[in-house]
């Protein structure tokens, strides 16, 4: 008679979307119950890491930034497809499938600094009929070549143009030179190095017909900048031979050298075209946006091209919050699958084994107890229907609930002045077989201490994988966006204003209004628009110590400040109905008139500048919540998700090596997968796009 064997016990350290894919992957293997008992444990109240959403006043959705999909999430989007499809929910219900929950973007606003001011740059990409949970026909180097190269074909074809003017000639001619180039590399019978002749043709047809025009005509000129930078990143892909050697063999180069280096133009180079990636990633050497940005070769080319080589749009955004749209649905299924969460708490540190071959305890700090561990913690809240995160710690349900409340912790600083209730080990054999640490690298210096004394290739990554603090601001604004300025018709009904190229430091800026339907204002005091504006936030200063508690009201404050000083000085390039001028003349035209800001509590909200207090601002600079950077050199320096070194532990996140190996929701998928695959072997690497072969090659 057979002795059934227990089912082996993951530990999941940290909730965020890597920790929570992991989860995912792992229960959705037929008969996954018998084979693993997972628990996941997360500091604070809620799950998502940098992903998490919470609710404010008037249920407002609060986030960590700017959050949604781009096109070429191959792994992200059909992640959430099937996380939908698991989530059952009726017809009629919030958000009851994929296709409510998420809508394409086709529009970018990009921005150029020409005769002496800023000129907006508005581009819709063209759409396609690649379904966005499939990204099957997208599996290879080569088909990215070929989509790309459709790409531009689409672009050189603009509306309003006749086919038979000469510039709609010249375009014509332009076409049948990427057509001829396509279908060369689309053979994969064919060498793909012989096509460098046909991109040298492009390319002189390039300087040819457009070099006269691009300073006198914005409309060429603009088509010059993306024929010119996405014709490079083709002819460098093949030219340095990326198919066989890889991404990674140009990692130790700057992508602007790179480049250059393939003859890409110095005004393509210097443009919105160029810096979306660079700025959508915050590759700024320690967030300083007033240095040059910084970004691997390789993991800039592996995220540009496949950038272009989307599945449907060239976006995906969320109907309601992140935290409702991506986070809580997949809480919602884990649970019901059977994954235990241990809310509340907080990992501090990771002790080696004697033999310094495994993790022999994990030590937890208990932040709060509940006062019924029977019934478990409920974390959700609905609003109109649709699960939500609130805006804290149900504290109705916590023994130390009142404490918290009126001392307003919180319990997702590293800095808090709020001190453990009780302390909890973990030990392996008997708590745990396999750890996953899905906690992010800013986290390591301070919770594997034991390991970094011990082990040089994590020493080497936590030095060369840098992070960058973050910040965040969201506007709700009494006048709709049309109303601040906004001029430029949309060519789908639901685009949406979304770049990342206006002024520093918070250079990315999207106008969420549509999310306005899920909170709850009062009628006489309903915003008519809401924007939200992110980027890196520069760090001189080595943080301080942690029992330093009133750090992070310091960056709050901080940022606040660059938040007044960014609205003050440019809105008005961006919304000019927005400046004080417009709204009441005469005045500034460049600063926001902050009567145009809508306040929760209106006998408090005073004037001018002051009524910015009740808008949402955000200091990112938790250890958990740096964003990875990708830095030249810092690829190699990357561990895999099996490479820990310790037999027992697994590596998580988007700062493992991934392949793509950039800080991104894509890249976490890419590390939770990877994850599941180092505890079961599934899913298998040919089956997490755009992960290398076994063999190191690219799959192509």
């Amino acid at each position: 008679m057979n002795t059934p064997v227990a089912p082996k016990k993951i530990v999941i350290l940290g909730g965020g979307i890597s920790g929570l894919t992991t989860a995912f992957e792992l229960t959705s293997q037929p008969g996954w119950e018998k084979k693993y008992d997972i628990t996941l444990y997360q500091m604070g109240w809620r799950v998502g890491g940098k992903c998490a959403t919470a609710r404010g006043p008037n249920n407002r959705i609060e986030e960590h930034g700017i959050h949604g999909f781009l096109g070429c999430y191959y792994n992200a989007l059909p992640l959430m497809s099937q996380c939908y499809k698991a989530l059952g929910r009726k017809p009629g219900e919030p958000l009851a499938t994929f296709e409510e929950a998420f809508h394409p973007d086709s529009f970018m606003l990009m921005w150029e600094f020409a005769g002496g001011g800023l000129k907006r740059w508005p581009f819709t990409a063209p759409t396609n009929e690649r379904l966005p949970d499939d990204p099957s026909s997208l599996q290879t180097i080569r088909q990215w070549i070929v989509a790309v190269i459709g790409f531009v074909e689409s672009v050189l074809e603009p509306e309003g143009v006749s086919a038979l003017s000469p510039t709609g000639l010249a375009l014509g001619a332009g076409r049948l030179l990427l057509r001829d180039l396509q279908e060369h590399i689309a053979d994969a019978q064919r060498d793909i190095l012989h096509a460098l002749p046909l991109l040298d043709d492009v390319a002189k047809w390039l300087a040819s017909k457009f070099m006269d025009l691009i300073e006198s005509n914005d409309d060429l000129r603009r088509l010059f900048i993306i024929a010119d930078y996405l014709i490079t990143l083709v002819r460098g892909t093949i030219a340095d031979n990326i198919l066989e050697k890889g991404f990674d063999s140009i990692d130790g180069e700057n992508f602007s050298d790179w480049l250059l280096r393939h003859g890409a133009s110095v005004l393509t180079v210097s443009s919105p075209m160029a810096l979306n990636t660079v700025n959508l990633s915050y590759q700024y050497p320690q967030g300083d946006t007033a240095r040059t940005a910084s970004m691997a070769a390789g993991a800039y080319l592996h995220w540009t091209l496949r950038s272009y080589a989307y599945m449907g749009a060239f976006a995906w955004l969320f109907e309601a919050g992140t935290g409702e749209t991506v986070i809580a649905p997949l809480y919602i299924v884990l649970q019901r699958r059977g994954v235990k969460f241990e809310f509340f708490h907080k990992v501090s540190l990771l002790e080696l084994a004697a033999d310094q071959q495994s993790i022999s305890t994990i030590h937890l700090g208990v932040q709060a107890t509940l006062k019924n561990p029977a019934l478990g913690y409920d974390a959700l809240k609905p609003v109109d229907g649709l699960p939500s995160w609130p805006a804290g710690p149900r504290y109705e349900q916590l023994v130390e609930g009142d404490a918290l409340r009126a001392q307003d912790i919180d319990l997702e600083s590293y800095w808090t002045p709020w001190q453990p209730v009780a302390s909890k080990t973990l030990q392996a054999g008997q708590d745990y077989d396999q750890i996953v640490f899905a906690i992010s690298i800013g986290a390591i210096p301070y919770l594997c201490k034991d390991i970094l004394a011990v082990r040089q290739d994590w020493q080497t990554m936590v030095a060369k994988v840098t992070t960058v603090q973050t910040q965040t601001m969201q506007l709700w604004l009494n006048r709709s966006t049309p109303e601040l300025g906004w001029d430029i018709p949309f060519k789908n009904p639901t685009d949406t204003v979304i770049g990342a190229t206006y002024l520093n430091p918070l250079d990315g800026q999207v106008d969420f209004t549509h999310l306005l339907q899920w909170e709850s204002w009062p009628a006489t005091a309903t915003p008519k628009a809401l924007w939200y504006f992110s980027g890196a936030m520069a760090q001189y200063e080595v943080p301080p110590p942690l029992t330093d508690t009133d750090y992070p009201r310091r960056a709050h404050e901080r940022v606040k400040a660059q938040c007044i000083q960014y609205l003050q000085a440019g809105i008005g390039p961006l919304l000019p109905q927005a400046t004080t001028n417009a709204i009441s003349p005469p005045g500034d035209p460049m600063g926001l008139d902050f009567s145009l800001l809508q306040s929760y509590d209106e006998a408090t909200a005073g004037q001018g500048v002051k009524r910015f207090d009740q808008q949402f601002w955000r200091a990112n600079i938790d250890p958990s919540e740096l964003y990875v950077t990708s830095p030249p050199g810092s690829t190699a320096a990357r561990l895999k998700a099996w490479g820990s070194g310790l037999a027992n532990l697994v590596l998580c996140g988007d700062w493992i090596y991934t392949g793509l190996n950039v800080g991104s929701v894509e890249g976490a998928v890419m590390g939770g997968r990877l994850a599941s695959h180092a505890v079961s072997g599934l899913p298998l690497l040919a089956d997490i796009t755009g992960y290398p072969a076994a063999n190191g090659s690219v799959i192509n």
